[in-house]
Formats: structure tokens, C-alpha cells, sequence
């Protein structure tokens, strides 16, 4: 039986090779991107999955601020480690690491840069589950001095050589021996890293910040702290618990102000206010799975039209079939199998399409996704529910319709048309193709009018024709000297040093208030160490007030040792707003204090407000001050007449001042636009796939005129017979087809209208849905429409009419 189905299949494949290549092709397509698109949620959905007991681990997160005034921090102070381990019963394990980025590794004065280093405690793998490839991480991981590395890492540093008991130094500051291996951290994992320092090793000396305490609980860093809560404990217990560790460590006025929650491992990657560089949003894939679930619903409605307009030509077929015995249930098996083996043939086909797409979708979005069918059941699950329920969404009605046919009519060919349920089953599928198409094609408009808005909306400060480069040693004398050479150079416009350009990841936030009131109306604020040459450098405007004096910085390099240091402070708009000011000239000369040690000093001048992060967050408040030991990051204004003869007098500079580091450097613009990689990211997968569905939906409209140009070869006879010209039979055939775009039109607006407003939801600063988005869809569906129609519209309304009547 399986026997004949195959070989009455592959007849019919070869009878109809136009129709079957293109129910192929669009079934292959639809299945391949959904596939890939299946793959990518299906690895964004497993991270931190594969840690033992993932979902008792928790990190371990600070609130600060009030209700209507709070501000969420990843990282806690180092003592937080001790309190974790001496004060609580509820975890089974605790954990504290500090992370550093991109440091320089010298070996044999062999240069390297690694991407990411955490220094880790002893209860480190007690906590997470890593792979070590060899060492004693419990043992070794409590000794200063040792290191563990990254399988690849080690690769990269001694090639094939024996990397245990070799010598790295790093920063030029600490020297660590390797003393094991580990496997390559998962692309599932938020805490990536290529290695792992033991934590003895770390000292506020290697962090530069020297004149810090680490054992102060004022101190909050690159600190993270994980537990793994024991099985019978609950998250209200130990939330209670650090109630008590606030009370302990803080002072009494500060307590409202501070509070420790537990937050979930599974959650950090969906987490947009508190989560990871690798974090996404949730929202991005439920619209990605629904473009998934659109396009295969594209392929099977396309399968449906094809299949339906090779009935009239299978009519006889049916006739001559249902004169020899055959039942209803048998023609329905027959056209059932026809569709599952095709479906199977498309399915094995996409799966080999994926497994080479993906390779080049991890090149172009940076991602790592694997497609192994043995060795991930969930893709074999995957394509087989696809393939069945596929075959038996496009089989079923084209099976019930052909096994349907009156013998008697079906063998004198007196098939030519179709009941009105029928048809309104047909003109129902292919609006639902329009509709899908048009909420993809507005969607994509606001996306894109929102991604530019990202780029032409001004930030409050210049980012064109500037680069950072990190400076290693912030003493005043290596600034001076630094900038003074730099400077040298005709096309160096200005030099300026700080913690960090206007809009940064280098965030160094605490409190401030209005001196004269207390600390009862404190606010969050964002400090920006800078220097003199930041205002001019960055292109900042300077609004009241005045900008700080030549030499005045010199008052402010006892800051943190001296609390009645003679200094002045600048504020942005929005903090003198914080601070309750309707008229900002009335703010001049008040005095405030602050988180740095508590100074209290004047407002000496207010800048004009500037995006300090994403256009996810409000602006927030900012007060300026010089902070000369934070000056790790240097903002170099360049010509644009001639950026490559000023990047290298930069890179000829820092090598000769720095010669046991590596230069490098960014376009400051190039880190505005990283802040939206992710969105950006997601915005090419739907352009992709969107395009991918408007083309399936093609060729479904191929078939669909295929069978309506079929259906009334006679009539567009009888009408050329009667004077019709070629632009009446077209029109003929598009008004039909025009009609059901505006019908989906109705549909598409409201529901993309209702899609985008959530979209846009998660930005604070958005564009604004302008008619015109919807009007400029509608034209481009009536276009592609009437391209696809437009040929088969013009073969027939050329067609010789004698042909067409003949036929009797």
C-alpha cells in the first residue's frame, strides 16, 4: 500500500512539475525559517538551564532608593560574602566573585587581551556547574595566585604546550600560575568568562581604586554574590534575614534606603532592568515564535490554494478512481499520503537548508547556535510535530474537496467551479495571508522609524569624530603629559579625561540632597568624574552658571580623604528638577551633598540635559565634579579631515607612554549604537523572516490566480470575444484580489497598531505612530499584490480566445 501511495505520488510530482515545485519550495522555506527561528528561542529559553539545581540558585541583587525613587544595582559590597556565610541558615552554598574585563595578560612578554576575568572564591562550583577539565578548584581557588582557564583560552596562550604551572601576569600588576582547566562556558550561561582568578588574589590595588576599603559596605563595585538556597528554605525567610544584615552593617538613617532581594538565576537573562550583557527581551521572542507560527501557517494555506487548483485537472482522475470501487476514505488516504510525503521531502530538505543557515546566521549575529539532530531531541520533536501537522493542515481540506467530487461530473469534466463555502473557505485563507503580510509590513515600518529615531534623535552631546582609548596610570603628571602629546598632532582637536564619554556603561551612582534639608528628600543621582576640557571636548551645553575654572581640579584630589574639601559641583537639568527647583538659575550657589563622602558644596553651573544611557531609561540625574583618580578613560576629539593620520599620532603616542600595553580604541558613536545591538539584532531577524513570509505569500497568490484564471478560461473567451480589452481582463482578476487586501487591511491596522504599542513600551523615548505608516503598507501589499497577479492576469487577457472556447 505505502508502496503505491509513493509511486502514485511521484506520478503526480512529475504531472505537475510547476505546481509541485512550488508547493516544495514553499513548504521547504516556510519550514526551514521556523526551524531556525524554533532553535534560536529554544537556546535563548535554556540559559543558566544547565546548572545542577538551577532553579535554587539565585543571585543576589541591591535595591536602593524609595518606592518612587529606586534604583536596582547587580553588584553588592564585598562583605556581603561573610554576612552570606556567617548569618544565614537558608543556603546551602554561597558564592562572590568580582569581574573584570578585557584585562591585559602578559606572557614570556607575550601580549594578550582577555575578554573577561573573574576572580572567584572556593564555594564557586558549589554554587554553579562548570566543567573543570583538571585542578582542584576547592582547594586551589582559596590560594593566592592561581588561575584556572578556558580550554580555548589555554589554547591561545601556549598553543600545544602543558599550560599547568605556567606563569601569566596580568595588568601588569599581579603575576597568577595556572593550576587547571575548564571547559569553554556554555553559550547558555550569563556568566561568561575565559578566566578564573582565585579570590585571595584580588585587592583593591589590582582594581586601581586604592583608596577604597573592599571591607566597607559603602564600597559596591564588580562585586557579584550567588546562593543556592537550600531545598526546604524559601526566598521569604532569607529576605527577612537580610533585613537584619542591613540593620547590622548600615547606619540607622540609610536603612530605609537599602535592601537586598534574591532574584532568580532563570531570570537574568529575560531581565531588563536587572539582568546581563547577553540579557533579551521577552518580548522580542514571543514576536519572533509568532513570526514562526505565521510563516508555516503561510506555507500550509499556500498548499491549500496550489492543491485546490490542480482539482478541476484531478477531476477525472477522482471519476475514473470512484468507477472502479474506490471509497471516500481511501481517496482521502491517497491525497493525505501525497501530502505527508511532500511535506517530509520538504522538511528533510529544510532541515539540511538550517543546518548551513545557521552557520552563517551565528557569523552575522554573533550568536553560537547549534543544530545537531542526535544530539538535540528537541529539533527531531520539532520537525516531526511540523511535518505532521503541516501534512495535515494542507492535506486535509484539498483531500475532503477532491474526494468529494461527483463521479458522473467529474468523468463527463463538468467540474468548473466550487460551492460558496468553498470558496469563501478560500477567500478566508488568503485574506489571512494579507493580514499576516500587512501586520508584518507596518510592523516592520515602526521598527525601522524607531531604529533610526535611535540614531538622528540629539543626545545632548556630540559623539561624531570622537574616540576613547583607556589610560593606565591617571596620575596628574602622566595626564598632563599624555594630553600635551597628544595635542601635538594638528588634527587632535581636544583631549579630555574622565571616567568614561557622556553615555557609558562606567556608571558611578549614589545619593545626593539639598544640604539646608537633610537626608530625608535624598535622591539617586550618577556621578561623572571629568575634567576641564569635558564640556568643550564632548560638545555639552553649558546653560547656567558657569563650568569649572583652570587649575580648580587641584582642590579636588583630597576629596575622599577630606570632607570639608573647598570644591563646587555641576548638575544636569533634571537633578536640579530632583531637587525640586521649577526655575534652574534659582539652584545657583544652593548647596548640596553627596554619596562622595558626604561633601556638601555649591551648584556652580548647570548643563543642558544629555541621554547618560539607552533610550530604555529616562535621563536621571547627574552632578559633575572633578575626581581625578577616576580618570581611567580618555575622549579624543579628532579631525574629520583626516582620521587616519590622527588615530595612529594616538596609537604612536600611547605606545611610546604605555609600551607594556596594547592599544586600543572606539568610536564613541560605534558605542552609542551597541546599546542597541540587541534591537538591532531582532530587527534584522524580522526583516528576514518578514520578507520571508511576504514571499511564501506569493506563492500562494501565484496559485490562488492559477486557479481562478483556470476556473474562467471561458468566460475571459466569451469577454475578448465581445471587445474586452487586455487592461479590463486584468482588472478583472486584481479588483477581487484588491478587495481582499483592504479587508485584511481593516484587520492588520488595529492588531499591528496594539502589537507595536508594546513594542515601543520598553523605550521611555519613542517615536510617535504617524498615519502614513499604515497608509505606506496598504500601497506596498497592492503592490506586491498586483506584481504577483499581474502575470498570470496578462497570459490570460492575451490568450487567444478560440483556445479557451473550443474546450466544450
Amino acid at each position: 500500500m505505502l508502496q503505491n501511495y509513493l509511486r502514485i505520488t511521484i506520478r503526480n510530482l512529475q504531472k505537475n512539475k510547476w505546481y509541485s515545485l512550488i508547493n516544495i519550495i514553499g513548504l521547504t522555506i516556510g519550514i526551514t525559517a521556523s526551524l531556525i527561528i524554533f532553535v534560536y528561542i529554544n537556546q535563548e529559553l535554556s540559559f543558566d538551564k544547565f546548572h545542577e539545581h538551577a532553579d535554587r540558585v539565585y543571585r543576589v541583587i541591591k535595591e536602593s532608593g524609595s518606592v518612587t525613587d529606586k534604583e536596582i544595582d547587580r553588584g553588592v559590597p564585598y562583605p556581603m560574602i561573610g554576612a552570606l556565610k556567617s548569618d544565614f541558615t537558608e543556603f546551602e552554598a554561597s558564592t562572590l566573585y568580582h569581574s573584570d574585563d578585557v584585562p591585559l595578560a602578559v606572557i614570556d612578554h607575550k601580549k594578550f587581551v582577555v575578554d573577561h576575568v573573574i576572580f572567584a572564591d572556593s564555594n564557586f562550583f558549589d554554587v554553579f556547574s562548570f566543567k573543570v577539565i583538571s585542578g582542584n578548584p576547592k582547594k586551589d581557588l582559596g590560594e593566592p595566585n592561581k588561575a584556572f582557564l578556558t580550554k580555548s583560552l589555554a589554547e591561545k596562550f601556549f598553543d600545544d604546550e602543558q599550560p599547568i604551572g605556567k606563569k601569566i601576569r596580568l595588568r601588569n600588576k599581579i603575576e597568577v600560575e595556572v593550576a587547571g582547566l575548564i571547559e569553554d562556558t556554555p553559550p547558555t550561561s550569563h556568566l561568561r568568562f575565559d578566566m578564573m582568578v582565585s579570590y585571595p588574589t584580588f585587592t583593591s590595588d589590582y582594581m586601581g581604586f586604592d583608596m577604597f576599603d573592599l571591607t566597607s559596605w559603602e564600597m559596591t563595585a564588580e562585586g557579584y554574590a550567588y546562593v543556592k538556597l537550600k531545598p526546604t528554605a524559601t526566598v521569604e525567610q532569607a529576605h527577612a534575614q537580610f533585613e537584619k544584615v542591613v540593620d547590622k552593617n548600615y547606619e540607622s538613617r540609610e536603612n530605609h534606603s537599602r535592601r537586598f532581594l534574591l532574584q532568580p538565576l532563570l531570570d537574568i537573562h529575560f531581565n531588563q532592568e536587572a539582568g546581563s550583557p547577553s540579557s533579551i527581551n521577552p518580548t522580542s521572542l514571543w514576536a519572533l515564535g509568532t513570526i514562526g507560527l505565521f510563516i508555516l501557517l503561510i506555507a500550509c494555506v499556500n498548499f491549500i490554494n496550489l492543491s485546490t487548483a490542480l482539482a478541476v485537472r484531478k477531476s477525472k482522475e477522482v471519476g475514473v478512481r470512484k468507477a472502479l470501487g474506490a471509497g471516500r476514505p481511501q481517496l482521502i488516504r491517497q491525497y493525505l499520503a501525497d501530502t505527508f510525503i511532500v511535506t517530509l521531502l520538504s522538511g528533510l530538505l529544510a532541515v539540511g537548508i538550517a543546518e548551513r543557515m545557521i552557520i552563517l546566521f551565528n557569523q552575522f549575529f554573533e550568536k553560537e547556535l547549534t543544530m545537531n539532530l542526535f544530539d538535540t531531541p528537541e529539533v527531531i520533536a520539532f520537525v516531526v510535530v511540523v511535518v505532521v501537522v503541516v501534512a495535515l493542515l494542507s492535506g486535509l481540506y484539498p483531500a475532503l474537496i477532491l474526494s468529494g467530487y461527483n463521479p458522473v461530473k467529474a468523468l463527463k469534466n463538468n467540474i468548473h467551479s466550487q460551492s460558496k463555502t468553498s470558496l469563501f473557505l478560500r477567500k478566508g485563507l488568503i485574506t489571512v495571508q494579507f493580514f499576516i503580510s500587512q501586520v508584518l509590513i507596518i510592523s516592520t515600518i515602526i521598527i525601522s522609524s524607531q531604529m533610526d529615531y535611535f540614531t538622528s534623535k540629539p543626545l545632548g552631546f556630540d559623539k561624531d569624530a570622537i574616540i576613547t582609548i583607556n589610560v593606565e596610570k591617571n596620575d596628574p603628571n602622566t595626564l598632563e603629559a599624555l594630553r600635551s602629546r597628544l595635542m601635538s598632532n594638528a588634527y587632535i582637536e581636544n583631549v579630555s579625561f574622565a571616567l568614561g564619554p557622556p553615555i557609558s556603561n562606567n556608571v558611578f551612582s549614589t545619593h545626593y540632597y539639598q544640604t539646608s534639608k537633610g537626608r530625608d528628600q535624598e535622591y539617586r543621582v550618577q556621578i561623572k568624574p571629568v575634567d576641564y576640557h569635558y564640556l568643550e571636548t564632548y560638545g555639552i551645553k553649558l546653560k547656567y552658571g558657569r563650568w569649572f575654572l583652570p587649575g580648580e581640579e587641584e582642590r579636588f584630589r583630597d576629596v575622599l580623604e577630606n570632607r570639608n574639601a573647598d570644591i563646587s559641583y555641576i548638575l544636569n537639568e533634571t537633578a536640579v528638577r530632583k531637587l525640586g527647583f521649577n526655575d534652574p538659575q534659582e539652584a545657583i550657589g544652593v548647596r548640596i551633598s553627596t554619596g562622595v563622602n558626604d561633601i556638601s558644596a555649591p551648584i556652580v553651573g548647570i548643563v543642558e540635559d544629555y541621554h547618560l544611557g539607552s533610550f530604555h531609561e529616562e535621563i536621571m540625574p547627574a552632578v559633575m565634579m572633578h575626581l581625578p583618580m577616576f580618570y581611567y578613560n580618555a575622549g579624543i576629539k579628532i579631525a574629520s579631515t583626516n582620521m587616519k593620520e590622527a588615530i595612529s599620532h594616538v596609537e604612536d603616542v600611547h605606545t611610546s607612554m604605555f609600551p607594556d600595553n596594547i592599544f586600543e580604541y572606539d568610536f564613541l558613536d560605534d558605542d552609542v549604537r551597541d546599546f542597541y545591538v540587541e534591537e538591532q539584532r531582532t530587527f534584522t531577524l524580522f526583516k528576514i523572516f518578514s520578507s520571508v513570509s511576504i514571499f511564501i505569500s506569493c506563492l500562494g497568490l501565484l496559485g490562488l490566480i492559477s486557479f481562478i484564471v483556470n476556473q474562467r478560461t471561458k468566460e475571459v473567451g466569451v469577454r475578448k470575444v465581445l471587445g474586452a480589452g487586455v487592461g479590463s481582463i486584468i482588472m478583472l482578476f486584481s479588483k477581487d484580489f484588491m478587495l481582499l487586501v483592504l479587508m485584511a487591511f481593516l484587520l492588520a491596522t488595529p492588531a499591528a497598531w496594539y502589537a507595536m504599542n508594546i513594542w515601543l513600551a520598553d523605550f521611555v523615548y519613542q517615536i510617535d505612530m504617524q498615519v502614513w505608516f499604515f497608509a505606506l503598507a496598504i500601497v506596498i501589499s497592492g503592490v506586491i499584490t498586483f506584481v504577483t497577479i499581474g502575470y498570470q492576469s496578462y497570459q490570460a487577457a492575451v490568450s487567444n480566445p478560440v483556445n479557451a472556447l473550443r474546450d466544450e
